[in-house]
C-alpha cells in the first residue's frame, strides 16, 4: 500500500478507480484485483478469530504438561513417562473432527488440512476408523 494512507482507504480508491475506467472490466479482473488488494492489506483471511487458551499442569510424577485451547482443539505437549518417546504431542477434538488441522514439524507437514471437504479424499480401505484409531 501507499504512503501514510490508512489500508481501507487505498483499497477503496484503487477499486474505485479500476472500475470507473475507461474499458469494462472482466469478472475475472476484478476478482484478481480483489485478491490482490486483499492479501496486501496485511489482514488475515479467515472468518472468525478463535480464543485461545494455554496452561501448564504437573503430573503426578512431577512433569509439566502444556495444553493449548482452540476451539474445538485441545493440543498436549508432555515428556511420557514410559520412555516411548522423548516428548510426545496430542492433538484432541471433541467431535474427531479433524479435516481443518494442519500439523507441521520443522517446516515439513505431517498432516495437511482438508478444508472444505465434505468427504475424506483417503481411499475407504485406508481410512481410519474409530476402531483403528484406539
Amino acid at each position: 500500500m501507499t504512503g501514510d494512507r490508512h489500508p481501507d482507504t487505498v483499497i477503496v480508491d484503487e477499486l474505485t478507480a479500476f472500475l470507473n475506467r475507461e474499458a469494462d472490466p472482466s469478472g475475472a479482473d476484478v476478482v484478481e484485483l480483489l485478491c490482490g488488494l486483499i492479501s496486501g492489506s496485511g489482514r488475515p483471511l479467515i472468518d472468525e478469530a478463535w480464543e485461545i487458551d494455554a496452561e501448564v499442569t504437573e503430573t503426578r510424577y512431577g512433569l509439566q504438561v502444556a495444553a493449548v485451547t482452540a476451539d474445538k482443539y485441545v493440543v498436549r505437549v508432555y515428556q511420557p513417562t514410559d520412555r516411548s518417546a522423548d516428548l510426545s504431542v496430542e492433538v484432541l477434538t471433541d467431535d474427531g473432527d479433524d479435516f481443518g488441522l494442519a500439523v507441521t514439524v520443522d517446516g515439513r507437514s505431517v498432516l495437511d488440512a482438508m478444508t472444505f471437504t465434505w468427504t475424506s479424499t483417503v481411499p475407504p480401505d485406508l481410512q481410519l476408523t474409530k476402531e483403528t484409531r484406539r
